[in-house]
């Protein structure tokens, strides 16, 4: 009777189990196809933290080129241009006027990334959904080839007028902190919408000189480089090859405080061009981008075009990004504290552009 009992008592449970099984299954297809009947003929939105002519557009096109053909219901998507403050307009925006269902995707400017730790604004990077990083790049030093400032030695006794897009830029906040920690002698001149401005800016002599990555000029300006109309002065961040020589600018920087700002700092070069959904999008729509984003890190016919357009891809993932994120918001707040007075947040201490 006992091994009756058991026997019965064994069939009931695996019974039980093998609809929990059916049921979980049918409530992924659900969720599934829940978002592809949510995306299906829709017309999604990237945003893009600056004007256009640079990379950072360049970037958010081929996204917007070839992530709607991994996400369920395979919408279209077109790009959006918010330029102003280095970002900080674009990442508030997303933060706060955003539509949160999911339509609307956007591109960060890395050096956005820490400005809520030196200043109020309107926005928390930690509260963002990240879907991950399509590239992080080597950031270089550059003056125009017609300036005497052609190498580092001599930029710290000649003056060098480099341009900047906003205080959220990394071509604001690192000749900025270098003035103060590298003993270099930038004159910072910022308000242009983007790189492509500041692209057009140096061709007509308003500036000498500007922060960029190096794929912003094979992507953007690959006749800059054929041509030499460029001179490197030093590399930041990842080391690429072309540009390995040069000499790398945080073995520039001496003390252990200025050496934490400068590591606080490159956290946007750590970042790279990384894609988000603000928060109060709903999971499975979030779960979904995630994985479509992934996907489309390993698509060939993106990674060919991607090529083709002279852009380097070294991903990351949506785990790192948030990784990075909370690591620099744990940091000693005497960090950012004293970061904030030397980038002048508070008072008007960089000119702008007239």
């Amino acid at each position: 009777m006992d091994q009756r009992l058991a026997s019965i008592g064994t069939t009931v449970l695996t019974a039980l189990a093998a609809l929990s099984l059916t049921t979980s299954s049918l409530t992924t297809e659900a969720q599934a196809d829940s978002v592809s009947d949510f995306y299906a003929g829709k017309t999604l939105t990237m945003v893009v933290p600056s004007g256009s002519g640079g990379t950072f557009h360049i970037y958010a096109q081929i996204a917007a080129r070839h992530l709607g053909r991994h996400i369920p219901g395979n919408p279209e998507i077109i790009t959006q241009n918010r330029p102003g403050a280095g970002g900080v307009k674009a990442a508030s925006y997303m933060a706060n006027a955003a539509p949160k269902d999911g339509t609307v995707i956007a591109e960060i400017n890395p050096g956005s990334i820490i400005v809520p730790l030196l200043r109020k604004v309107k926005f928390d990077p930690r509260k963002f959904n990240w879907l991950g990083t399509l590239t992080v790049r080597t950031y270089t030093i550059a003056s125009w080839h017609d300036s005497p400032v052609d190498t580092l030695d001599k930029l710290k006794k000649t003056k060098l007028v480099v341009g900047a897009s906003g205080v959220g830029s990394l071509n604001f906040q690192m000749p900025t902190f270098l003035n103060y920690a590298a003993g270099t002698k930038f004159e910072v001149i910022r308000g242009y919408k983007g790189g492509g401005a500041i692209n057009l800016a140096m061709e007509r002599n308003e500036v000498k000189g500007r922060f960029n990555f190096y794929s912003g000029y094979t992507g953007a300006k690959p006749d800059w480089i054929k041509d030499k109309k460029v001179q490197f002065l030093a590399t930041m961040g990842p080391v690429r090859s072309e540009v390995a020589a040069y000499p790398r600018m945080q073995d520039h920087i001496k003390g252990d405080m200025n050496t934490k700002m400068y590591n606080l700092l490159a956290v946007g070069l750590d970042i790279g061009q990384s894609f988000y959904v603000p928060e109060g999008v709903p999971a499975d729509r979030v779960a979904a981008l995630r994985t479509a984003f992934a996907k489309m890190l390993k698509d060939p016919v993106m990674l060919a075009d991607a090529a083709k357009r002279r852009l380097p891809i070294n991903s990351r993932d949506a785990a790192h990004v948030e990784k990075v994120i909370d690591a620099a918001f744990n940091v000693d707040r005497a960090v950012p504290a004293e970061l904030s007075k030397i980038l002048g947040f508070g008072r008007k201490q960089a000119k702008k552009k007239k």
